[in-house]
C-alpha cells in the first residue's frame, strides 16, 4: 500500500499533535507537583522558624532559668499559625498525625496549658521532645 503525500502529512501531523498534547499534560502535571512541593517546603521552613526563638531560649545546654510556661504561652499564637499553615499542605493521614503531635505539645485537659512541662525531669527536654515530634513533619 502506497501512501500519498497528503496521507503522509495527515499521519505525521496527527502524531505531532499527540506529542504536543502529551508534552503539555506532562508539563502541567510536573508544574503542579512542583508548586505543591515548594508550598509544603516553605510552610515547613516557616514552622521551623516559628519555633527557633523558643528552642534557643529553652536550650538545656545554656542552663537558663526561664519560665517555660510564660515563654510558650506568649509564643503559642505564632506556633499555632505556622502549624495551621503546614497542615494545609499535608495529606489527610499526615494531617491527623500532626494534629495529635500538636495537641500533645500544648493541650492539657482540653485547653491551652503548659504547666505540665514542669512535671518530670526537665521542662526543656520535654519541650524539645514535643517540638521534635512536630518538626518531623517539615522533613522533605
Amino acid at each position: 500500500m502506497q501512501l500519498t503525500p497528503f496521507q503522509l502529512a495527515v499521519i505525521s501531523s496527527g502524531f505531532s499533535l499527540l506529542g504536543v498534547l502529551f508534552g503539555s499534560v506532562l508539563t502541567y502535571w510536573c508544574a503542579v507537583k512542583l508548586a505543591k512541593r515548594n508550598g509544603r517546603r516553605d510552610a515547613g521552613r516557616r514552622l521551623r522558624e516559628a519555633f527557633m526563638p523558643e528552642l534557643a531560649a529553652l536550650d538545656p545546654v545554656t542552663g537558663s532559668k526561664t519560665d517555660v510556661e510564660s515563654v510558650l504561652r506568649d509564643a503559642w499564637p505564632r506556633h499555632h499559625a505556622a502549624v495551621s499553615e503546614l497542615m494545609f499542605h499535608l495529606s489527610p493521614s499526615k494531617r491527623v498525625a500532626l494534629e495529635a503531635a500538636w495537641r500533645q505539645y500544648y493541650e492539657v485537659g482540653g485547653s491551652i496549658r503548659f504547666f505540665d512541662y514542669h512535671f518530670g525531669n526537665s521542662p526543656q527536654d520535654k519541650f524539645k521532645e514535643r517540638v521534635g515530634a512536630i518538626l518531623k513533619f517539615t522533613e522533605t
